[in-house]
């Protein structure tokens, strides 16, 4: 046991590590069309969208395959498709195929992520879940602000070594894996196999996305009619309760100006005659100041309303967008995702409302709703940034994009008060 947690999480948490340190294909994906391919901003935004649109199809099957067919299988069937969809990304230029393949690409990338959320579950204890899932987010974080790094060194050979050593990584990943788990069966550690209802539809493609989640307790003896019934009651109560729609539109907006740093940003730097090294460091700054801050923060915002927490942060994110619309250089750039970065701190609380609700119409409605408003905004970001750059240029983007966050931090700040009272209802259904 290594911090309360067994080699099953370690195993684990150790390949999360070494695939985002080699995942950073999507962050330089605009950087390479515009300058490798010379497509049209508003074209690239389309292509890259088209791989948001497949992790879309991951997130929302991943869940139910993994259960059908295994947290375990579901891991490796997705690392190996993505890898092979990436090699044949590596060889297109046409947009149209680009598309087809990036949309290949997102659906195999995304399809581990609910396997591996349920997997942690499985194997952690619920009291000590919270932790596990907090560490696999640093260990997200601290291969983004290395991966970076190392894409930068390989792009001044070529542009195809990038493709080449993120697959070759998926691949030596999931032949340690393959070697794990079967180290697993042979020790005699059983992994346990929940019902088909357990798992969560969880996609952790962002930095923090798991800290702070509950998990639901689910009986394998109901009879599968009072499951059904339980299901569709939890659906209709989730999509009828307004102060929860409400939140998770204002979140939808919130995350279409998120996903801009991986595609409008290296877009508008390139037009701005900045480079891929300039976005690198800029990409490591971000990641390497979410790796130290991330746990400190939480204790700070521990003694805080989560809503206070969240248009605080907001209000910080608004002020880096603020300066990143007046930027014409790498060091405004570079203040700019300082301060946005400090904002980003608080993106684990934005669950605390979904979790709160979860005792009241179960986590696994409200992640599901969450998880359609995050993919979506994955696939969108691209379209809306390109478009926008491609016709009024970077800085618009960048006006419109502080603008929409001054509305969710308004909107915020305005529906605290139906916020608060559906929590107090969840809380007190619970009882």
């Amino acid at each position: 046991m290594i911090f309360g947690l067994s080699l099953l999480y370690w195993g684990l948490w150790l390949a999360i590590l070494i695939l985002w340190m080699g995942r950073f294909v999507t962050s330089f994906l605009s950087i390479y069309l515009v300058s490798a391919l010379r497509l049209d901003e508003g074209v690239v935004g389309t292509v890259v969208a088209m791989y948001g649109f497949g992790a879309i199809i991951g997130c929302l099957f991943g869940g139910t395959l993994s259960d059908r067919f295994g947290r375990q299988s579901m891991i490796i069937i997705g690392e190996i498709g993505a890898a092979a969809a990436l090699l044949v990304v590596s060889v297109l230029t046409d947009p149209v195929s680009l598309g087809a393949a990036l949309f290949v690409y997102g659906a195999f990338a995304s399809l581990p992520s609910p396997a591996i959320a349920a997997y942690i579950a499985d194997v952690v204890p619920a009291e000590r879940q919270q932790r596990a899932y907090v560490l696999q987010s640093w260990a997200i974080n601290f291969g983004y602000a290395i991966g970076p790094i190392v894409a930068n060194q390989l792009v001044k050979i070529s542009y195809s070594l990038m493709f080449y050593v993120e697959a070759a990584v998926m691949i030596a990943v999931t032949i340690l894996l393959i070697a794990f788990f079967r180290e697993v069966r042979h020790l005699g550690i059983t992994v346990s196999v929940p019902s088909a209802v357990r798992h969560e539809d969880e996609c952790s493609v962002t930095h923090a996305e798991f800290a702070g989640i509950e998990r639901p307790n689910h009986s394998d003896a109901a009879p599968a009619a009072s499951v059904k019934g339980a299901m569709s009651r939890n659906w209709r109560r989730v999509l009828t309760d307004t102060p929860f729609l409400g939140f998770s539109l204002l979140m939808f907006g919130y995350f279409l100006v998120y996903f801009q740093s991986t595609s409008g940003l290296p877009i508008a730097m390139t037009d701005l005659g900045l480079g891929l090294g300039e976005y690198s460091v800029l990409l490591t700054i971000n990641g390497g100041m979410l790796c130290l801050l991330q746990i400190p923060a939480m204790k700070l915002f521990a003694r805080m309303g989560n809503s206070r927490v969240l248009v605080m942060g907001l209000a910080v994110t608004v002020i880096g967008y603020a300066v990143q619309a007046a930027a014409h250089s790498w060091g405004g750039f570079a203040l700019a995702v300082v301060l946005w970065t400090l904002g980003e701190l608080h993106i684990p609380y934005r669950h605390h409302y979904g979790c709160r609700h979860g005792t009241r119409v179960g986590a696994r409605h409200v992640s599901g709703v969450y998880n359609v408003v995050w993919s979506a905004s994955i696939a969108l970001a691209p379209l809306i940034g390109g478009w926008t750059i491609s016709n009024f240029g970077g800085r618009t983007l960048w006006i419109a994009c502080t603008v929409v966050l001054i509305a969710v931090t308004l909107g915020l700040k305005l529906t605290k008060g139906s916020r608060d009272r559906a929590m107090a209802r969840s809380l007190h259904d619970s009882l």
